[in-house]
């Protein structure tokens, strides 16, 4: 059977993440159901407050609005439906200036495009709130011009109860099982990937390497987990995921993709374990978090049936997040480091074992929740692979290393609590392995430093 090239592997990859519609994490329909402004359960959109993280840990259900409710004769609720659907829409625009020109084929790079304008970048339709008591949900529909496709987006459904064991020593604690599409798309803290900085960020060009738990397998999964919150302090997690392309039709049966081994992305052999522990502790206006969660996953290859051989990706995090939310100054410091050790059985590399490494840090502050910004540094860096990291124009490394590191800074002015207009600077020290002619066909990682303009609006 004949492999795809690295460059064709480089290529596919980087076409995927740029159609990937940018993820949502706040709703207007959250605060209809509640009866509570944004800033209850946020800081300044999309990062959530203590209370915040306490509402997604209950399934979302906390209601003011009147209910549509029956029992049965033994007095057990049957329905129990909100009069106001919590229905809400997300509007993103967008435009973005590159460093330096991305080539076209075969015409000069003088002649070639760096500025790309998005209205919208993303147009989103949301259901957040309440189903039926101790069951809610966080359900989007995204439509992404560029690629005119719309499709299921960062999901979940939630169930969610309170119990206590005296006899042990544990009051009051929730526990709870989820169903969603992305790994740590249903954790409650913004230090993992699904819901961390940058929240908006331009889909023009991105670093080709990162770890398989950030963002890998988003909307390609769906997993069923179980939760507990207790002490209220100490979340405990565990989900397993199977693989669910929802982007891929067989071409010979027209049903999922996940039956055809030709989809465009690597599939979950069997299950995929994950895991999450974190602590909170909270006082006063303060509130601090230490955690670390982890992904095992075994993936068949593009093309390689479902019996063949395997590629083992085991990824391991530590995180910890600061916040401070007073009436007029609000501070937050976010951190992650994500070790990955790759064991390629199926996929040609030159190093059939290898590691990835992910760092970032950010550092945020807003003034009355009107003015602010953020400083995130990243880093990305890993062992040297000739045949996985191979030239190739603008997507490639010229050196064989995914080395990636450099910094972004958003200004952020919020007219209204539910609309954000920022401004984004991502600039590069490096890009897939270098710093000057990274690819091998003379671009430098300064050609990708980015600005970012944005206007995030949602109702």
């Amino acid at each position: 059977m004949m492999r795809p090239t690295p460059p064709k592997i480089a290529m596919a990859l980087i076409a995927a993440l740029l159609l990937m519609p940018a993820p949502a994490k706040a709703t207007p329909g959250y605060a209809r159901q509640a009866g509570l402004a944004c800033e209850a359960c946020h800081t300044v959109f999309p990062e959530l407050t203590p209370f915040g993280r306490q509402f997604k840990l209950n399934a979302y259900t906390f209601s003011n609005v009147r209910q549509l409710q029956d029992i049965n004769d033994k007095r057990e609720s049957t329905l129990a439906l909100s009069e106001l659907a919590p229905l809400s829409i997300q509007v993103q625009a967008s435009n973005t200036t590159l460093g330096h020109s991305i080539p076209d084929q075969g015409v000069a790079n003088d002649l070639s495009q760096k500025n790309d304008a998005q209205f919208p970048q993303a147009l989103s339709l949301f259901y957040t709130g309440k189903i039926a008591d101790n069951f809610g949900a966080f359900l989007q529909l995204t439509w992404t011009p560029n690629n005119n496709s719309v499709g299921i987006d960062n999901s979940e459904l939630r169930f969610a109860d309170h119990a206590a064991i005296p006899a042990m020593g544990v009051p009051d604690f929730i526990y709870g099982i989820t169903v969603n599409n992305n790994p740590t798309v249903q954790d409650v803290w913004n230090s993992t990937p699904a819901w961390g900085f940058p929240f908006i960020a331009s889909n023009v060009t991105v670093p080709f390497a990162k770890t398989l738990i950030d963002g890998g397998l988003a909307q390609e999964s769906a997993g069923l987990g179980a939760y507990i919150w207790a002490w209220n302090h100490f979340y405990l997690e565990g989900t397993a995921y199977r693989s669910a392309q929802t982007n891929f039709t067989n071409g010979k049966t027209g049903g999922p993709g996940p039956l055809d081994s030709t989809a465009a992305n690597p599939r979950i052999s069997g299950v995929a374990p994950y895991w999450r522990a974190a602590w909170e502790q909270d006082f006063d206006r303060h509130s601090i978090t230490f955690g670390t969660f982890g992904l095992l996953a075994d993936t068949h290859p593009t093309g390689i049936g479902e019996h063949g051989p395997t590629d083992r990706f085991l990824d391991l995090a530590l995180d910890t997040q600061y916040q401070y939310i007073g009436d007029v100054n609000i501070f937050s410091v976010l951190a992650t480091f994500i070790h990955e050790k790759r064991d390629f059985n199926a996929t040609v590399a030159a190093n059939p074992s290898s590691h990835l490494d992910t760092a970032r840090i950010t550092g945020s502050y807003f003034y009355d929740r009107k003015y602010g910004g953020s400083v995130e540094f990243f880093s990305t860096t890993g062992t040297t692979d000739a045949v996985l990291f191979a030239p190739a124009s603008v997507t490639g490394s010229n050196t064989g290393k995914p080395d990636t590191q450099g910094a972004t800074i958003e200004l952020d002015y919020l007219p209204w609590l539910n609309t954000k207009i920022g401004v984004q600077y991502t600039a590069y020290g490096k890009f897939n392995g270098s710093s000057t002619n990274y690819d091998g066909f003379g671009r430098s990682a300064a050609d990708n430093n980015t600005l970012f303009i944005f206007v995030w609006a949602a109702f």
